[in-house]
């Protein structure tokens, strides 16, 4: 077999029995024999056609938050001028969290409805290490699990080096903000929701 001639290969409708014991074996044989030179950025079920995900990232921005948002596709029928979406929300950084974001009925009962958040969480104990704590421990027990091999770093910069040189417009974004206002424009109105962090 020849090798494959691409930047990335991403996967779509593995699922199953034909998946789990032909197809992910056949991806790890082929980039143990060095047939498979790219790497594999995911394998996504048919189902999640036409879902759109939503990736922000930058230095300084306004909180360090890592979570994933899904929004339910039809709000309830209910509250006929409520137009939000039910909502799961999982939240790994700062704090780890699952919430429930749900349209009840507003407290006066008009039938307007409300949004409310079901949350539960977890607070860090006192034995718990901080993100650079666990990093520079690693380093200092030789353990390189948390950071990138330069075979890695290097295949990164294979791929977004051809992007930056393209002469891909950069906007310049105040520290302390979620980014640049540019950004507003590639999600679709209520695509991208700001993170909440008390304290913050």
């Amino acid at each position: 077999m020849s090798e494959l001639d691409c930047d990335a290969l991403v996967f779509f409708g593995a699922t199953g029995d034909l998946a789990y014991k032909k197809i992910f074996p056949a991806l790890q044989a082929m980039v143990k024999r060095g047939t498979l030179n790219v790497p594999v950025i995911g394998i996504a079920k048919s189902g999640w056609q036409g879902v759109p995900f939503f990736i922000r990232s930058g230095k300084l921005l306004e909180a360090t938050c890592t979570e994933i948002v899904a929004r339910l596709r039809r709000p309830p029928s209910v509250f006929p001028t409520m137009q939000t979406p039910n909502y799961l929300r999982f939240r790994i950084n700062p704090v780890n969290e699952v919430a429930i974001g749900l349209n009840v009925m507003d407290a006066e009962e008009r039938g307007d409805g409300q949004t409310v958040e079901l949350l539960a969480n977890r607070v860090p104990g006192v034995n718990d290490r901080d993100a650079y704590e666990r990093v520079l421990s690693d380093a200092l027990a030789g353990d390189p699990t948390l950071f990138a091999r330069e075979d890695y770093v290097e295949e990164a910069w294979r791929i977004v080096d051809p992007v930056v040189k393209l002469g891909t417009p950069l906007y310049p974004y105040e520290s302390g903000t979620w980014g640049p206002k540019e950004v507003e424009s590639v999600a679709p109105p209520g695509g991208w929701q700001n993170p909440v962090i008390p304290g913050v």
